[in-house]
């Protein structure tokens, strides 16, 4: 997981609107229907009382990032507790305040927890499923049957991992690149119908990406056309201000991964 700064979140609250208007724009779908279907729910579900709690360890707290997850899972009605207290104390007072999930995040994991229940959401198996969810629903937006397209996924670690596999599952191919060739090979080696590339990838020869990795800025206006579907949920965003303007980019830091991971912890508990 690639620590966020405050400068890319500070917004996340004013703009939630904004944004899920551009993502329906972009989709055709909320973020919370998406977060759906990544997960496998079928039908709207209840909601249950959720907390976040701040974590001090490692490099320490990221200011805004509490009240950033608080307004996600809001703006999706569902009741949010921000702890006053932090690390064990926090999540006591979770406890002690009825709620049913935790979020909590250091440096190395942002992770959703049941309380009183065996439920568990990982932020990078969430994401990834999520922003692949996103492109396949924006293929199909544009007119496009995802059934055997070829799909870049930059990145082969947590998040490219779950996106690949939500991929596949669609029927269309994802197409691994990583800096670790063998990393690739061997995600693709399980994947059935796909394929691996060696870095760097050709990505002009691609009309859908999803950036899964950590590197800005590496996806330029000449790599894109007015067809062009990317998903980066990674930060920063690896795709330039120029291919931003040419190209459907399907991005933002936090937003999608959140609501994914509390609509992943309601699917367990359903099940």
């Amino acid at each position: 997981m690639s620590r966020l700064l405050e400068s890319d979140i500070y917004l996340i609250e004013t703009q939630l609107q904004d944004y899920e208007d551009l993502f329906i724009r972009q989709t055709g779908y909320t973020m919370e229907e998406i977060a759906q279907k990544a997960v496998g729910l079928t039908e709207n579900t209840k909601r249950i009382k959720t907390a976040v709690i701040s974590v001090t360890s490692g490099l320490g707290i990221i200011t805004g990032f509490s009240q950033a997850v608080g307004a996600i899972l809001r703006h999706h009605r569902v009741e949010t507790l921000i702890a006053e207290k932090t690390d064990v104390a926090g999540l006591q007072q979770a406890y002690l305040s009825k709620c049913g999930i935790a979020f909590l995040a250091d440096d190395c994991v942002c992770a959703a927890l049941g309380i009183g229940s065996a439920v568990h959401s990982d932020n990078g198996w969430a994401t990834g499923r999520s922003f692949a969810a996103a492109i396949i629903e924006a293929m199909r937006k544009q007119g496009i049957n995802p059934l055997q397209e070829r799909v870049l996924i930059i990145g082969a670690g947590p998040v490219g991992e779950a996106a690949a596999h939500y991929i596949a599952e669609q029927h269309a191919i994802p197409v691994i690149c990583d800096l670790d060739n063998h990393k690739a090979a061997c995600l693709a080696a399980t994947l059935g119908h796909s394929a691996w590339i060696s870095s760097p990838a050709t990505i002009h020869q691609f009309t859908y990406i999803i950036d899964a990795g950590t590197m800005g800025d590496f996806i330029t206006g000449e790599d894109v056309t007015e067809k062009t579907i990317i998903a980066a949920p990674g930060m920063p965003c690896g795709a330039t201000a120029a291919a931003r303007e040419k190209a459907i980019v399907i991005h933002n830091p936090l937003e999608l991964g959140i609501i994914t991971m509390y609509f992943d912890c309601m699917k367990q508990l359903e099940d």
